[in-house]
Formats: C-alpha cells, sequence, structure tokens
C-alpha cells in the first residue's frame, strides 16, 4: 500500500444512525434533505457518499424503500460512489441493518468486524438537550450499549455484500478486529485485497488520539500485509475529524467527514452542511499537496467479488 502519487478517497457520512436530530437543525432527515445534502457534498468534491436512512422527523429507519428513494435520487444527478452503512443504529437486528443495502445495491458497504461496548453518550451531565420522546428513550439507555457483531452475523453479512456485488470496507474499531480481518479473509469469507477504515473516538473502541491511528494502521500493515487495498480514517468528534483527516491526507490514506461523525465546523460553529465540512477536507489535501480521489477513480479500485471467487 505505498502513498507515493496516491489520491485519497474522500468520503461524507451524511446523516448517520447515532447522532440525535435534537443536536443539531442541520442534520439531513427524510430522503429529499438526505439526499440533497448527500449530492453537494459530491459537488464540493467527495468521492463517496456513506448513507443511513432517517424518517422525516428524524428518526433513524431500516427501511428499504426510504434508502431506495435516496440512492435513485442521487444516482439521478451524480456519479458519486454510493456507501450504504449495514451498521444502522442501535437496537435495530441484522436484517434490519441489512435491508437497505440490499434494497440499494450500493458500490460499497460498510462491514463491522465485531461486537463491542458502545457508547455514544454516556455521561448524563453532558447529554444534549432533546425533544423527541425517542430521543429521550435512547438516552436513559445509555450504559447499556453493546454493538453486537458475531462471526456468524459477519459471515451472513459478507455473502450479503457478494449478493449485491458491493465491496466491503471493513471498520475497525479496535486492533481485535484487523485479527478478524485476516481471520475473514484466511478462511474464504472475505476476498483480499481489503478496504478497511480506522474508526476512532467511540467510547469502547480505540481512543482519538493520532497515536492510536498509528498503532492500528501499523498492525494492519504488518497483519494484513499485501491482502490490504486501502487504509482509511472515521475519527469522532470535532477538531478530532479534521486532524486525521489531516494526517491521513498526508499519508496518502483515505479519510472521511461528516454529519455523522462530527457536527462542528468550528469550535463555536455548527456545520450547516455535509458540504462544508468536505470543503474543508478538500482545502486540506490542497495544502498538503495530496489529490482527492474522483468518483471513478475510487471506483477502480473496489474489489469485485463474488461466492465463487471466495471459494
Amino acid at each position: 500500500m505505498s502513498d507515493r502519487y496516491r489520491s485519497s478517497a474522500l468520503t461524507a457520512a451524511v446523516t448517520g444512525g447515532d447522532v440525535l436530530p435534537s443536536q443539531s437543525p442541520y442534520l439531513p432527515r427524510g430522503a429529499e434533505q438526505i439526499a440533497t445534502d448527500a449530492l453537494t457534498a459530491a459537488e464540493a468534491g467527495a468521492s463517496s457518499v456513506h448513507l443511513h436512512a432517517r424518517d422525516d422527523s428524524g428518526r433513524p429507519s431500516a427501511s428499504p424503500t426510504l434508502f431506495e428513494e435516496i440512492v435513485s435520487a442521487i444516482r439521478a444527478s451524480s456519479d458519486v460512489v454510493i456507501n450504504v452503512t449495514t451498521g444502522g443504529s442501535p437496537g435495530m437486528s441484522l436484517d434490519e441493518r441489512l435491508a437497505g443495502m440490499r434494497a440499494a445495491r450500493p458500490d460499497i458497504a460498510t462491514f463491522n468486524l465485531g461486537t463491542m461496548n458502545y457508547e455514544g453518550y454516556p455521561t448524563p451531565a453532558r447529554w444534549p438537550r432533546v425533544e423527541a420522546d425517542w430521543e429521550r428513550e435512547l438516552l436513559e439507555k445509555s450504559g447499556q450499549g453493546v454493538f453486537i457483531n458475531t462471526l456468524s452475523m459477519l459471515r451472513e453479512c459478507a455473502a450479503a455484500c457478494r449478493d449485491v456485488g458491493a465491496t466491503p470496507e471493513l471498520e475497525a474499531y479496535d486492533l481485535g478486529h484487523i485479527a478478524m480481518a485476516r481471520f475473514l479473509i484466511d478462511e474464504g469469507t472475505l476476498a483480499p485485497p481489503v478496504r478497511i477504515q480506522c474508526v476512532l473516538g467511540v467510547l469502547g473502541g480505540a481512543g482519538n488520539a493520532i497515536e492510536d491511528l498509528f498503532v492500528l494502521r501499523d498492525r494492519a500493515l504488518h497483519v494484513l500485509g499485501d491482502d490490504l487495498a486501502d487504509f482509511g480514517v472515521a475519527a469522532v468528534g470535532y477538531p478530532t475529524q479534521f486532524r486525521h483527516a489531516a494526517v491521513a491526507l498526508a499519508l496518502g490514506m483515505d479519510c472521511r467527514v461528516g454529519m455523522e461523525d462530527n457536527l462542528r465546523l468550528r469550535r463555536d460553529r455548527q456545520a450547516r452542511s455535509n458540504a462544508e465540512l468536505v470543503e474543508v477536507a478538500v482545502d486540506l489535501a490542497d495544502r498538503l499537496a495530496r489529490p482527492i480521489a474522483s468518483a471513478t477513480e475510487l471506483r477502480s479500485r473496489l474489489t469485485k467479488w463474488d461466492a465463487e471467487e471466495t471459494r
């Protein structure tokens, strides 16, 4: 995975499944808003858009119809690479988490590598003020968050990706997830070379220090070797998102920005769109003399695989 002359794929994570609508009036919700915001992010320079679905109230949804509406609207106006979640949001079953990917048939699907404690709002004193009952109920479950991804679930997710022709983007929250990627490649569940995205700053996984990124990157290079095609980072919060984007771009790695992970453009100002966050990353890339991959270039780097190739 040489970084010489390498372009970096830039993903915009548009709306996510964990952020509460009460935290920002600018968080896209409903098919039209999500698609429109994704398109403006693509126009601002994103190589791909990572998609969750929310209904018009902002509540996360597993509706296949909603995913189809979002993706169809984006594809009608842009060739941006479509990346759909299989992580969903807290409380969703695996079938619900896979429903959007199966309906939308994206270029990329995120692929979570292991079970972990997962806390987005662990400290009651710092809970945001919320408006909806469902938001309040979610906060009251703080301390009980477990993101379940058993080995059998990983195999099912891989099979679903094969069925629709989506390239898995392996989500590594900690060192054990890199070891799991190695195991899944060796048993034939995943076809190399693979894409890995390191997710930093979620309580229950690795921290969000730059040193944490270096540790995970070094181990991924060592453990996966030639079976690693692309390595990227998605860091949670402000200013961590931008700091990690700068480091990733400097190293020729892929990176992710967006309102799923960070709502702030500056300490005292919320982002009004995902395009604003993409513009920061594009400016960083320009200042570091690192090119951003076009959608066409990113699509050419995706591993094409099917059931026969992995057996």
